[in-house]
């Protein structure tokens, strides 16, 4: 593991598997940590953002392009015609339970 500045902590696949545990409390108290495999960055963990709403959040990740917040009006429901039967339903359902009983 390295540190330098304010550039990320870097560890590989298998120290941090191994000290998990020690990495997230690093994480936890602010630090940010460049996973690697075979040297070359695959993810990097950082503490969330805290205190930022739900709303500024959306805002940020649409200004990077990332999410679309466009907002569309719901479209009417269109006219549908009733539905009419040839028998009240009542009936139909008596029937139905006919073979029962």
């Amino acid at each position: 593991m390295r540190s330098g500045g304010s550039r990320p902590l870097g560890v590989g696949c298998r120290e941090l598997k191994t000290h998990l545990g020690a990495y997230l409390r690093r994480v936890k108290a602010g630090a940010t940590i460049l996973v690697t495999e075979r040297g070359q960055p695959i993810a990097e963990l950082r503490p969330l953002a805290t205190g930022a709403s739900l709303e500024e959040r959306l805002y940020r990740l649409a200004a990077l392009g990332i999410v679309n917040r466009e907002v569309r009006e719901p479209s009417p429901l269109e006219e549908f015609p009733p539905i009419s039967a040839a028998q009240p339903v009542s009936q139909a359902l008596i029937e139905d339970r006919e073979d029962r009983f």
